[in-house]
């Protein structure tokens, strides 16, 4: 039901796998879009918890139609989801996220406008109030701090024109878990898609709220970047904003005189980044926990980067 809403010609687009947590939620904010998708289009990766029957039950009254593949990996299920939908724009983002009632509008306008405009790279936040997650959130970089045109957007707000998505490949289905979005970014500029930001497109999303999960979905993104052997020069970053340190506190293993320097140089790199980071505002322990997730999500996904290096991606397919 799409009430007094103008229906756009576009196809949402989103994937699914044990969301039965959020899907009431998420499919409420499509209902309280300013504009309607023509479509919805879910592929469902084999959920055990009850995710299809939901969906079925939610989206009764939405023009939404279900893919199930099970065992389908995030980029399978998304490549599913686009070839079966019937619209030229997509619409792209997760169920796990709370959508702005303007997402949808302003995710999609530049390409209804223009059509010389290849793809949209939205706006996101993140959300969640546990200590964890405050200091995750600290510990992110505000996207109006980067420069549009070298910003990777992700798939959870993200709109593109099939044609510009069809001629780069589609998403990589060899990729064993992350980075699906951020190699199909970096091919579709390669072959020079025009993209446009659009910060106030914005949905939220929900950092892992456990130290063990933290780790493990950054590692996992890490993995995902060396598998597609993109980003590289973000990991080199991240060897010379951490290595030094790391170095001191090897080699202070064999000499306590270099050791006694690491505090000294974790100072100078907290104080280096607190601007950087906006931490200036926040209480002391939530600036110390701050640089404390920074560090341990920055070495996890290096370690991933490196695995995801060393192994190459199961499956890939070269051409």
């Amino acid at each position: 039901m799409n009430g007094d809403r103008p229906v756009i010609p576009v196809s949402l687009i989103l994937t699914t796998r044990n969301e039965a947590a959020h899907i009431a939620l998420f499919l409420d904010g499509v209902r309280a879009q300013t504009v309607a998708p023509a479509e919805i289009v879910v592929c469902d990766g084999g959920s055990t918890d009850g995710t299809a029957a939901l969906l079925r039950e939610h989206g009764a009254d939405l023009p939404l139609r279900l893919i199930d593949a099970p065992g389908a990996n995030i980029a399978r299920g998304r490549n599913l989801a686009i070839r079966a939908a019937t619209q030229d724009v997509l619409a792209i983002t997760d169920a796990g996220c709370e959508i702005d009632p303007h997402w949808l509008e302003r995710i999609t306008a530049p390409l209804l406008a223009t059509p010389e405009v290849d793809a949209v790279g939205g706006g996101y936040a993140l959300a969640g109030e546990t200590r964890l997650q405050r200091w995750t959130r600290a510990a992110t970089l505000h996207l109006e701090q980067q420069r549009p045109e070298d910003f990777l957007p992700s798939s959870r707000s993200f709109a593109v024109r099939r044609a510009a998505i069809e001629a780069a490949g589609m998403y990589p289905e060899h990729l064993t878990f992350a980075g699906e979005d951020t190699a199909l970014v970096l091919a579709m500029k390669a072959r020079g898609a025009r993209f446009v930001t659009r910060w106030d497109a914005l949905v939220r999303w929900y950092p892992r709220d456990t130290l063990a999960g933290f780790l493990r979905q950054h590692w996992l993104y890490g993995l995902g970047d060396g598998e597609a052997r993109s980003s590289g020069a973000r990991y080199a970053r991240t060897l010379l904003k951490w290595g030094g340190i790391a170095a001191l506190a090897l080699f202070g293993l064999l000499s306590p005189w270099l050791l006694l320097l690491v505090p000294a140089a974790v100072w100078l790199n907290a104080r280096r980044l607190c601007p950087v980071y906006r931490w200036r505002s926040l209480p002391i322990a939530d600036r110390l926990g701050a640089y404390a997730v920074l560090v341990l999500k920055e070495w996890s996904m290096f370690a991933g980067y490196l695995a995801g290096r060393l192994r190459g991606a199961p499956g890939r397919r070269d051409g």
